[in-house]
């Protein structure tokens, strides 16, 4: 590969000092901010695009999977306060509809909802927000990060932290910082990806059942007229009527932190999106006048790299059901592994209302001294990561990065000296369900 030279001694302007800076607005980067600022730190949330959201808004990911213990969500207080405020900017109609299918209500994500209450809630708490700024690497002293720098319309820009919290999804922040991480399977390769989209104009009263669709899918991938590397098609109703939401493409062998790779999937996906439009309105009554409703504006990713931590979890603990005084979340979402390399999905359950636990430790890369995690990104194996990589349990990872931060800024505490018995006693007092 040839190499360019670039201009080297650049002044960079430092725009902000605070206490804590969450990098990422999705869930995970919610819970941190949140946490953080109501537990009086100065707190900043900068976020590489326009809004809040990420999977949840850029992704265009409906429902939320379910982690919950006997019917209520083990994700709280920040997660379920989030479902609430996304509540108040629903419909008059959509509210008188919800003793219909109240299950679909509680976990529909409108995105618009979520990025609205997302931002409500962050500005609420004190913390301050900065849009349209992209991680482009960070300057370490004494072997802390002391500034993250962005790249923006205006050029490099620097923020001055005590404590960083990388709620990137992909460990970006991390990364930069020189930190450990593993990536993949033992084949060396991710979850696929996938890009959600929707169609409207559904008469779902003449809409065939999933065996039937599933076995249209079938005849058409073997005519040719659908490359799509999914066993089958995975939809789901929300709350319009008349709108179908699919999370069925699949784009294999692609990394989500290689730029060529990831703009490829881009592309690949949209493809098989014009593929499954054709298919539904030729072949699925109740699909004839269907239309492109929406496309997720970014390929949702479900896994990339996992940031080595003092803590380090597998598979064991789902299986074993592991409990830990030291813990800062519970988890009973399912191992729930798309193939990385073409089709099938394996699935492992957790029966009844048991559960299995995060560990303080899993949130701080090892070697760091005032980094915490709040995204997918954690000291986990490749299995385990399908379990907890979900927006609910992603965003009480991100709660209790942002109570640690707040914590380190207070008492003075590098953050892997920090006790996680105390971090789990303080997400206790604050309604976590622990």
């Amino acid at each position: 590969m040839s190499k360019v030279l670039y201009k080297k001694d650049i002044d960079i302007p430092v725009i902000a000092n605070v206490d804590v800076l969450v990098v990422g607005g999705g869930p995970g980067g919610l819970g941190a901010a949140v946490m953080a600022a109501r537990n009086g730190a100065n707190t900043l949330l900068v976020e590489r695009y326009g809004c809040l959201g990420g999977m949840a808004f850029h992704g265009e990911v409906t429902p939320f999977m379910p982690n919950y213990h006997n019917g209520v969500p083990m994700d709280r207080p920040v997660f379920t306060e989030w479902c609430q405020r996304m509540v108040e900017y629903r419909s008059a109609e959509e509210i008188a509809n919800a003793p219909e299918n109240p299950q679909l209500f509680a976990r529909a994500i409108c995105k618009e909802d979520a990025m609205l209450a997302m931002e409500d809630m962050i500005l609420e708490s004190g913390a301050k927000i900065l849009y349209h700024h992209t991680l482009a690497d960070v300057i370490k002293e004494d072997g802390k990060i002391k500034y993250a720098v962005f790249q923006s319309k205006s050029g490099l820009a620097a923020i001055e932290s005590e404590v960083f919290i990388d709620a990137t999804g992909d460990g970006d922040l991390a990364v930069l910082a020189g930190c450990e991480h593993e990536f993949g399977n033992e084949d060396g390769y991710c979850q696929p990806m996938t890009t959600c989209f929707k169609l409207s104009h559904v008469d779902r009263d003449r809409m065939p059942d999933h065996a039937v669709i599933n076995q249209l899918y079938d005849e058409a991938k073997q005519r040719g007229e659908i490359h799509c590397l999914r066993e089958n098609v995975l939809y789901f109703h929300v709350l319009e009527k008349d709108v179908i939401h699919f999370n069925t493409t699949r784009i294999v062998k692609k990394s989500g932190v290689n730029a060529i790779e990831l703009s490829e999937a881009e592309i690949e996906a949209r493809k098989q999106i014009r593929e499954f439009l054709r298919f539904f309105r030729k072949y699925i009554p109740g699909f004839e006048n269907a239309r492109l409703h929406s496309i997720a504006s970014h390929v949702g990713i479900r896994e990339s790299r996992r940031i080595r931590g003092i803590v380090y979890q597998t598979k064991d603990d789902f299986f074993n059901r592991a409990k830990y005084p030291d813990s800062i979340a519970r988890c009973n979402y399912m191992i729930d592994i798309h193939n990385p390399s073409g089709t099938g999905t394996e699935i492992h359950r957790i029966d009844g209302n048991d559960w299995y636990e995060i560990r303080y430790g899993a949130i701080v890369p090892a070697g760091s001294k005032n980094l915490l995690m709040a995204c997918r990104a954690i000291s986990v194996d490749h299995a385990l990561h399908s379990s907890i990589r979900v927006m609910p349990p992603v965003c009480t990872i991100g709660q209790a990065a942002g109570i640690a931060a707040a914590y380190s800024v207070k008492e003075h505490i590098p953050v892997p000296e920090i006790s996680g018995t105390e971090i789990h006693r303080r997400l206790d007092e604050l309604g976590a369900f622990l």
